[in-house]
């Protein structure tokens, strides 16, 4: 939508089937971390229902079933995309793969982890459309996407101090409460600030998207400093004028993009 390239057909195309390979990788990824994570989903209060640590689903199957979509994703890319969309899969998958093994076991470094997929996402998705991608990818968008995703994945870390039963995550033994209500309005401040100066940078109208982010902000932190787990899907479609809020963000946002767009279009006719 960014790239102003929505409504062109052949990199539309490109993009699904890239949307489907990421779709196919990460869900590959998941398994693998259940699979090394069995022991303690089981004593998870939430995590216990998923398929392994429930026992409905063995590890073999699971092993089995993640190979599958691993080589299935990357046959799409290797087959129908290009090779710099492939070399962003691979950094992805390794970064993962590295994750699920031993860096989730970090403090910091298992949220700055997190944070790196969802910024090697957007550069799959830049290198899908082509061109330059410092040229696709702004300074500012990179460092929103950045700031929003750590402020995501301590907000969950938030939640599971507060809310997990049991066991939970060797990790959260390197967090405490403190730091993490600190550290998450400080990524919330600036996931504001970033985006507001992407805004600026791009089309003049999508200034004005930017009360709607910093709604969406307050209200999501608001939410996660409730009685939430903290898991960023919940919190979001738990909550009907937050999902409300970001729809029409989404609406602004193509609005704004795509009439200004048209309109430059007509004045070089």
């Amino acid at each position: 939508m960014y790239s102003f390239n929505l409504t062109d057909a052949k990199i539309l195309l490109s993009g699904l089937v890239c949307f489907a390979a990421l779709c196919m990788v990460a869900s590959a990824i998941y398994a693998i971390n259940d699979i090394f994570d069995f022991e303690i989903d089981k004593a998870h209060s939430i995590n216990k229902t998923r398929p392994i640590a429930a026992g409905l689903v063995s590890k073999r199957a699971a092993a089995v079933f993640a190979l599958f979509l691993f080589s299935l994703g990357f046959s799409l890319i290797f087959f129908f995309s290009n090779a710099l969309v492939l070399f962003f899969f691979a950094l992805y998958a390794i970064l993962n793969v590295a994750y699920s093994f031993k860096l989730k076991h970090f403090a910091i470094i298992d949220c700055f982890c997190i944070a790196a997929g969802f910024v090697m996402r957007i550069y799959i998705g830049g290198a899908v459309v082509g061109g330059a991608i410092d040229e696709i990818i702004s300074e500012w968008l990179f460092l929103t996407i950045t700031a929003v995703s750590l402020f995501l994945a301590f907000g969950k870390r938030r939640g599971e101090m507060l809310h997990v039963n049991g066991k939970g995550r060797k990790v959260l033994g390197g967090y405490n409460l403190d730091f993490l209500n600190g550290i998450i309005f400080s990524c919330a401040g600036v996931s504001i600030i970033f985006y507001a100066l992407w805004a600026m940078t791009s089309v003049s109208a999508m200034i004005y998207t930017v009360p709607v982010v910093i709604f969406i902000v307050c209200k999501y932190l608001l939410n996660v400093h409730g009685a939430s787990y903290g898991d960023p899907v919940t919190v979001i479609f738990n909550d009907k004028i937050l999902v409300f809020s970001i729809f029409i963000f989404s609406l602004m946002s193509v609005i704004f993009l795509y009439s200004e767009l048209n309109y430059e279009a007509s004045l070089q006719l």
